[in-house]
């Protein structure tokens, strides 16, 4: 697998998501990325990134959200900067999943969606920006199955 860097300029407008998904469509064409790695990674980007749009500012600017992708056979790294609202996803906390979905707050569940399908999470404030950076462990298909069963012998 070769070692993929993308960077992207996005502005804060949902229709700025068909960016991110032909990026991650180029990325894993690219690459040797799974089908279900390349879903997961596409989940991951949309729900951060609508989490911005939606929630990050307080006016009807436009503003620009940096997106940067690298992947290698080991790895993923995603940066996403902003000059949004402070928000550490880091410290948001984990919705009631037990709970019946008519009694549960709403919100959260897109950031546990995230948390779900990576394997490290940091957060910084910088210079009024916000600035996330997820690691996502890739493994292959085959690589699932031979820990899935090796759990089950356990």
């Amino acid at each position: 697998m070769r070692k993929v860097n993308l960077s992207i300029k996005l502005k804060n407008r949902l229709n700025e998501l068909d960016k991110i998904k032909a990026a991650v469509s180029k990325m894993s064409a690219t690459t040797d990325c799974t089908q279900r790695n390349s879903k997961e990674i596409n989940l991951i980007l949309e729900e951060l990134f609508t989490n911005v749009v939606h929630h990050g500012f307080n006016d009807d600017k436009e503003h620009d959200i940096d997106l940067s992708i690298s992947c290698d056979e080991k790895s993923l790294i995603i940066r996403m900067e902003d000059d949004g609202k402070p928000f550490d996803v880091t410290a948001a906390a984990a919705p009631d999943t037990k709970c019946p979905i008519e009694k549960r707050c709403a919100g959260g569940l897109g950031i546990h969606f995230v948390k779900h399908f990576i394997d490290d999470c940091k957060y910084f404030r910088k210079k009024s920006k916000n600035i996330v950076v997820l690691k996502k462990d890739m493994i292959d298909d085959e690589q699932i199955e031979i820990n899935s069963e090796s759990k089950l012998e356990s």
